[in-house]
Order: structure tokens, then C-alpha cells, then sequence
């Protein structure tokens, strides 16, 4: 081989050398950001299952490995069981994880770097940085339990579609509209909103829907008001996306412990993942939870009373 070719060689060795150490530092490749994003509710940081501590961490921790989550965003993750010790801390840490305490219910925790987005208050939202340097938003919700209409049709208690409507509007709007006008100001960046609705999706409880579900206790679709006003604001659920019929596929999250709240129980999908309908591509989306017909993901122990909620996102 004579000099020249090498010195050719060389020369081009350097020159790529440098791209990449380029590309690395500002976190630029050629391959899709695809990330997955996680909700779950660790019901009173796990405390409420009745397992010793360090079980209910164990199966916490397997069930965020096997939905191989880059991002999960709890609910529930304190209890005053434990001094009200953060369990999104402590799972972060043993995944060597950031971890961002929204209150005592809310946390977000990640394998990416993330910074909490602006606000006035404790950021419910954080600023998550992909791999290829492409931010994300990504917020918590954890909106109010009660009253719970899905129970309170099913006792009687709510008689007309307008009834229901009114109760959830009053309950839970507020909370809807304040993650909103939080985000408002990243609205340049894809956003995925995650949480424990305490209400089921709109899309479920359609005049078809319930017609087709038959059950003589919910008589009458309702159009749930929390996420009603997400996909007017231009989110899509996920899950429904991935499987938009209601019948075949109701993927329900609420609740895996059967009998413990209500007998016959009104089982329903809560656990919820809301996305810029515009900014993603939803390429899978998955429950997980206890051996049950409704798990994708199955964890023998579950250590909840909701499932949880898994997706792989590509950004557009």
C-alpha cells in the first residue's frame, strides 16, 4: 500500500472521527426517537398490597423492567405508612434514575436527563432530552376520586347522561385545565400527558360502546368531560389509538383487585396516556397487571389495585 493511500485513509478517518464525537455531543443520530413512557399508580407506595416492603419493591421494580419504560410518571407514591417516604425516589434510585417529586402523589422518574418546565408552583410537567437531543414535555395527573361515577350510575345515585356529565365537570375539569395552561407555554414540543383519571375515557362510553358492553347497570353513554376536553385540545389516547374498538380490546385498568371496592364491580380504563395527536406515532401500547385476560404485560405478583399502562411513542 503506498503513502499516499494511506494518507488518504488517515485523513478520512480523522474527518469522521470528528462527525461523530459532533453528532455524540449534541445528541444527534439518523435513527427515529422512540421512547416509551409508563403511567402507574403504586397504591399508598405500595403499602396498601400487604407484602413485606421489600417484595412490593421488588415486584415495582419488575414491572417497570419488563414494560421497559424510559419514563414512568406515578401516582399514589407516598404513603403515610412508610412516614411518607417518596417510592418514586427509592425506584429511581435503584434504577439510577432522576427523580422529579410533584406532591405526594406525583412523581415523575427517567433514564433521560429532564428538567421541570417553568411554572409558578411545583411543576407538574418536566423537559425530557432524548437521546437524539429532541425534548419532550411529559406530565403527571392524578385527578380526584370521588365522587366516582361510573359507581354512582351503577347505584342509581347519577340517572341521565347530563347528571354524570355535570359531576365529573365539577370534580375534575379544574385539574385538566391547570396541566393545560401549564403546558401552554411548550406547545412547540410534543407532549405526552399520563395519569390516574379516577375517570373513564370518553371514547369508552360512546352510545356504541356501552350498547355493545350490556351491562343493565350503565344504561346511558356518557361523554367524559377530562377527556373530552384533551382530545379537543388536540391529545389522542394512545391506547385507544392502537386499538380503537372499544369491544375486542377494552383494556381495562381499573382494578385488578376484584371485589374490594364494589361487588359486581364497574370495571372501566382509567389509567390513561394522552398525546400531541400531530407529534406522535403510537407503535405499541400495552397493559400491565396481574395474570388477567386484560394484562399484556403480565407481573405474577401485581402490587396495585390499577393496572398499568405502557406505550412506545415515535416522534413525528
Amino acid at each position: 500500500m503506498n503513502r499516499s493511500i494511506i494518507t488518504i485513509q488517515a485523513f478520512t478517518i480523522a474527518v469522521f472521527s470528528i462527525i461523530s464525537c459532533q453528532s455524540v455531543k449534541h445528541g444527534k443520530t439518523n435513527k427515529h426517537a422512540n421512547v416509551r413512557v409508563m403511567t402507574f399508580n403504586l397504591w399508598h407506595g405500595g403499602d396498601a398490597v400487604k407484602l413485606p416492603r421489600d417484595t412490593t419493591i421488588k415486584y415495582q421494580l419488575e414491572a417497570i423492567r419488563r414494560a421497559n419504560a424510559d419514563v414512568v410518571g406515578f401516582q399514589e407514591q407516598t404513603t403515610n405508612q412508610s412516614n411518607n417516604q417518596s417510592r418514586a425516589k427509592l425506584l429511581a434510585d435503584s434504577l439510577g434514575w432522576d427523580c422529579h417529586i410533584i406532591d405526594g402523589s406525583r412523581a415523575v422518574i427517567s433514564k433521560y436527563d429532564f428538567r421541570p418546565v417553568d411554572t409558578t408552583t411545583v411543576s407538574q410537567a418536566v423537559l425530557l432530552q432524548l437521546p437524539d437531543g429532541r425534548y419532550i414535555v411529559f406530565g403527571v395527573m392524578h385527578l380526584m376520586y370521588t365522587p366516582y361515577e361510573p359507581y354512582d350510575i351503577a347505584d342509581r345515585k347519577l340517572l341521565s347522561t347530563e347528571e354524570a356529565e355535570a359531576s365529573a365537570r365539577e370534580t375534575r375539569l379544574h385539574q385538566v385545565q391547570g396541566m393545560l395552561d401549564e403546558v401552554a407555554a411548550y406547545s412547540d414540543y410534543p407532549t405526552v400527558l399520563v395519569g390516574d383519571f379516577n375517570e373513564p375515557s370518553c371514547l369508552d362510553w360512546t352510545e356504541e360502546a356501552i350498547r355493545n358492553r350490556g351491562d343493565t347497570l350503565l344504561p346511558f353513554a356518557v361523554n367524559w368531560p377530562a377527556t373530552a376536553l384533551l382530545i379537543e385540545k388536540g391529545f389522542k389516547d394512545v391506547y385507544r389509538d392502537m386499538y380503537p374498538d372499544v369491544k375486542q380490546r377494552p383494556g381495562y385498568t381499573w382494578t385488578s383487585v376484584e371485589g374490594l371496592w364494589r361487588t359486581p364491580e364497574i370495571h372501566d380504563r382509567i389509567d390513561l396516556i394522552y398525546v400531541s395527536k400531530n407529534r406522535f406515532k403510537v407503535i405499541e401500547a400495552q397493559v400491565v397487571g396481574e395474570p388477567s385476560p386484560m394484562t399484556n404485560v403480565v407481573i405474577e405478583t401485581w402490587p396495585s389495585d390499577h393496572r398499568a399502562v405502557v406505550a412506545e411513542l415515535e416522534i413525528r
